[in-house]
């Protein structure tokens, strides 16, 4: 068996590294390979929540209402703390509707410990739609009178993040 110089060199130098270190190469790989999962769980991990884009004055709402820099700013501040503040009541309500669907799919399952469930479910989601209300009229403090009556027009809110139709329940500014 003929080997090129290239092919001896990486041999020599994997042999050396081994003797080294006094490790195999299957113990090497072993490594190589836990490092790289470690990696790829702390970006999973810490990766967070995506952040809604910043104050864009080219589009959405910004545009619409012809938001100055500061006032999108504040805007963002404060669905920024709407959403860190509202973070453990969010996760709360995602337990209780779990819950609560577990609860329904079991036969065995008492009525009135369903009625505890979904009374607790719509306090938590009380106490959201509460914050979520008062997030929005700090926010719309913030606009100027021409501003809001802009706001009549457009036919869906833009929700809590102020970015888009999703958010808390869609509503209709233009109905009243």
């Amino acid at each position: 068996m003929e080997t090129t110089g290239t092919g001896t060199r990486k041999e020599q130098a994997t042999i050396l590294c081994c003797c080294i270190l006094g490790m195999s190469i299957k113990r090497w790989f072993c490594i190589v390979v836990l490092v790289l999962l470690f990696v790829a769980l702390c970006v999973a991990v810490f990766a967070g929540e995506p952040e809604p884009p910043d104050c864009d004055l080219q589009s959405g709402l910004a545009a619409t209402l012809n938001l100055s820099q500061t006032q999108c700013e504040n805007i963002r501040q404060l669905t920024d703390r709407f959403r860190n503040d509202t973070a453990i009541t969010r996760g709360k309500i995602m337990e209780k509707r779990l819950e609560l669907r577990r609860l329904s799919e079991d036969q065995k399952t008492n009525p009135y410990a369903i009625n505890k469930v979904e009374r607790e479910l719509n306090t938590q989601e009380r106490e959201l739609s509460r914050k979520a209300h008062r997030t929005e009229i700090e926010q719309r403090r913030l606009l100027t009178p021409e501003q809001i009556g802009k706001m009549k027009g457009i036919p869906y809110g833009y929700g809590p993040y102020g970015y888009g139709p999703q958010g808390y329940g869609r509503r209709g500014y233009g109905r009243q």
